[in-house]
């Protein structure tokens, strides 16, 4: 009981600092008291991440029956649930002044401490509660904004598949692969995948950055397509997990690589990596399941940096386009590294997790599905020149002096939390390279497709740098 205790003492506080927040009366004190208590929620998270551990394999979620505790960690869950609580106190403590209300706050805290909600979560019924619960914040954020309604229909959507999914599966059904339908579907739907892609550049367009960064970053979708899809992958989905995973890498990375608006780029950018996590877990087997795994955390990590360092350049010039040259760079060079440096993260810039991730996934998935493969360089390749497109359009052109500062003492150690993370966790990868090792192996036996059973790697040798393995 002890060890089921310290999740539900981390949900609690999450709970609570949400709550407290909300109860404050001015934007500084209530974005002191969301930092304060979101830290002491990420420690809570490590702690039970380490010590809370109720279960060894992930099993399969099943609807109002099941044996255990409603909360708990397993392998899988262990890694989210810090990365969860972490980039939600990463976003509200970046929050700029001007834009810090209690209420915001609260709302950003209360979708985080659903999510954990998700994460912790060891029943088919409870998570279903809490990955509806979750998207009615974000939606009350963005009421008189536009788009509230699309987005509340389609996590509503989302829900009703995943119930469905959940209930053949519990029930037995002769025809698993309609369960396993129904469940990328509502994954699709909550990753903003095509195309079920338009509520997320909307969100990011209408949506304060930081309320849509922790929605969407916390990679729910992508969670639970490790948890249960990976499990015993069909031939029909596998083609299926390629052709939408393809259709989405290809078609986000175009489009945000043509738009005038930098939030609705960032809302493309941001479904590259559950497209990405798809790939892993159709061609990679072991090791490209563990590619996967890691995507979602530096994808997470990356692209919460990325879009807080634009969150600070509009709270210092405005709306930002990227269709005229914004100068500046003079002025604040510590805010236009930051976001130079963590936007090439989300694509894997050599030395950070990203690199480690996307190129654990690449190798396997070239070996599989060369197409694929391939079509995930392009991807990546178009990501990139975007990624350089908003730094030299931000940032470049004729020296312009705003009377805009650069990066106060608070915004360079969060974003600077980020990408120390980033880079330590790729240049010393092994620890955690192990622990998603150990929940992919935990997975329940399946037969693997016979052209993957040729270029199965063997799982002790994920421990190896990424690239000296597959020489």
């Amino acid at each position: 009981m002890m060890l089921d205790s310290l999740t539900l003492l981390t949900l609690l506080v999450a709970f609570a600092t949400a709550l407290a927040t909300a109860c404050t009366r001015t934007g500084q004190s209530a974005r002191t008291t969301a930092t304060v208590g979101g830290i002491v929620t990420v420690g809570f998270a490590l702690l039970s991440a380490r010590f809370g551990r109720v279960a060894e394999g992930l099993g399969s979620l099943a609807l109002f029956h099941v044996e255990g505790p409603v909360f708990g960690l397993d392998g899988l869950s262990a890694l989210l649930f810090p990365f969860v609580a972490a980039i939600t106190t990463a976003v509200v403590a970046m929050k700029p002044t001007r834009n810090s209300t209690p209420q915001r706050l609260a709302f950003q805290l209360l979708t985080g401490a659903l999510s954990l909600g998700i994460v912790a979560s060891r029943r088919g019924d409870v998570l279903v509660v809490f990955w509806l619960a979750s998207a009615i914040p974000t939606a009350l954020d963005l009421r008189g904004r536009g788009g509230a309604r699309m987005f509340l229909g389609l996590q509503a959507a989302s829900a009703a598949l995943l119930v469905a999914s959940l209930a053949l599966a519990s029930a037995g059904h002769r025809d698993p692969e309609s369960s396993e339908a129904l469940l990328l579907l509502a994954v699709m739907t909550r990753g903003g995948m095509f195309p079920f892609h338009a509520w997320v550049p909307r969100l990011f367009d209408a949506a304060p950055i930081g309320s849509a960064l922790v929605f969407v970053q916390a990679q729910m979708g992508s969670y639970l397509l490790a948890r249960d899809t990976v499990v015993a992958p069909s031939e029909s989905v596998l083609a299926v997990f390629n052709v939408f995973a393809v259709v989405a890498l290809l078609y986000c990375a175009a489009l945000a690589l043509v738009q005038t608006s930098a939030r609705r780029g960032l809302g493309y950018l941001a479904v590259s990596p559950t497209a990405l996590v798809l790939v892993g877990f159709a061609d990679g087997g072991q090791l490209g399941a563990t590619g996967a795994l890691l995507v979602i955390l530096s994808a997470g990590f990356a692209q919460t940096g990325f879009g807080l360092a634009l969150e600070a350049i509009e709270a210092r010039r405005g709306a930002v386009r990227l269709d005229q040259d914004g100068g500046g760079h003079a002025t604040t060079p510590a805010l236009a590294g930051s976001l130079l440096v963590l936007g090439l993260c989300t694509v894997g810039l050599p030395g950070t997790l990203a690199f480690v991730g996307e190129d654990l996934v690449f190798n396997t998935t070239l070996t599989a599905r060369p197409l694929v493969g391939i079509a995930m360089i392009a991807a990546t390749a178009m990501n990139g020149a975007t990624v350089l497109r908003y730094a030299l359009r931000i940032f470049g052109g004729k020296k312009r002096t705003n009377g805009e500062g650069d990066l106060i003492l608070r915004e360079r150690l969060v974003l600077a939390s980020l990408g120390a993370a980033l880079f330590a966790l790729g240049i010393f990868p092994q620890s955690l390279v192990a622990a998603a090792r150990h929940a992919v192996e935990r997975l329940p036996p399946h037969v693997e497709p016979a052209d993957r059973q040729a270029t199965r790697v063997h799982p002790e040798r994920l421990v190896l740098p990424p690239r000296a393995q597959l020489r």
